[in-house]
């Protein structure tokens, strides 16, 4: 075949078009925006602010432990331990949420003295996912 007869089959070859249902267009945007959706449809429960302060110092002696969580959390799933620093539990292990907030536990606190101490808590948030973490505080003399 000359080179002018391969020039002109080519003009002729059929020509293969690829299309791609719209289904599966639909499938890939639904699958996009889902996982752009991710971050808010799967948070995690993280301290965002506590009392006694995260590794700050109090000079009267607290009763409670109070923390406020990133997001919505099951009180009867998550646990608050306060520790002193031989590790002894110093809370009343009566953790419990508030009503009408679910972003925040409190735990009650045995009486305490004067020295740091480790809250150790572990929270299940409302869409079930498990978060843990631990900080200190001192109470000073």
């Amino acid at each position: 075949m000359s080179h002018t007869e391969y020039v002109a089959a080519q003009a002729h070859a059929p020509t293969i078009c690829f299309r791609i249902p719209s289904k599966i267009i639909a499938l890939w945007v639904v699958l996009a925006i889902g996982l752009a959706a991710h971050g808010t449809a799967f948070a995690h429960a993280f301290v965002k602010t506590a009392v006694p302060p995260k590794n700050g110092t109090v000079r009267s002696l607290p009763t409670e432990v109070v923390i406020d969580f990133t997001e919505g959390v099951e009180p009867k799933y998550s646990t608050i331990e306060v520790l002193d620093s031989t590790g002894a539990r110093v809370d009343t292990g009566d953790v419990h949420g508030v009503e009408g907030n679910d972003k925040r536990l409190i735990v009650g606190l045995k009486p305490l003295t004067p020295g740091k101490y480790k809250v150790v808590w572990h929270a299940t948030s409302t869409d079930t996912h498990k978060t843990q973490g631990n900080y200190q505080f001192t109470v000073a003399p």
